[in-house]
């Protein structure tokens, strides 16, 4: 009986993505992180509130000391994450106009494995910030989760570019400025540890 001997060649290609990972360190340098799939406005990772930064879950980072933001955008809405080493609340505020005043802010806690998140708005360069729905306004956050680990307090949250609402500064394509800010409590009216600015670009 005679065996016929069929060599095969078979070609396996490999592609290396490199993984990025964020933390908080001391750079002040944004970032634009590699995607998966997709184009340069779609990362190739699916959001989701669930107080994780995927390393391609956003297009945007920034990190200010102990502090980061991440961003994505779509047609209609603003996708954030921001991170910080505490226990305690943590804030970012969109476009004031000088220090805090009309700054869109955007505030964030973990409690007990509980999220709450507060949409607020800056009446004064030195505050107060009150709830929209205090000043008139609505609650225009879409979706929000977030988690406690290792010291640090991790918040994702959506909300439309442009609410209608008049305490929600309309957010549109090119450098927008923020003000940032976190505390050793769960308590949103309690003074802040650490705060900061910069200017992050959708």
């Amino acid at each position: 009986m005679k065996y016929a001997v069929v060599s095969v060649l078979i070609t396996v290609l490999v592609m290396a993505i490199p993984a990025v990972t964020g933390g908080c360190g001391e750079s002040t340098q944004e970032t634009v992180l590699p995607t998966a799939t997709g184009s340069p406005e779609q990362p190739g990772e699916a959001w989701q509130a669930d107080g994780i930064l995927g390393d391609n879950e956003y297009l945007g980072e920034m990190t200010y000391g102990n502090f980061e933001v991440r961003w994505r955008t779509d047609e209609a809405n603003i996708y954030f994450g921001i991170r910080a080493k505490t226990e305690g609340w943590l804030s970012i505020g969109l476009n004031p106009s000088s220090q805090m005043k009309d700054a869109d802010m955007i505030f964030g806690a973990v409690s007990n494995g509980q999220t709450s998140v507060s949409d607020q708005f800056s009446t004064g360069a030195f505050g107060p910030h009150s709830p929209d729905t205090e000043l008139g306004g609505s609650d225009d956050i879409i979706q929000s989760g977030g988690r406690e680990a290792g010291g640090f307090t991790t918040v994702e949250f959506s909300r439309a570019l442009d609410t209608g609402d008049n305490y929600d500064n309309v957010l549109t394509k090119g450098k927008i400025k923020i003000i940032w800010a976190y505390g050793s409590s769960d308590d949103f009216d309690r003074k802040h540890a650490s705060r900061g600015s910069g200017e992050i670009t959708l």
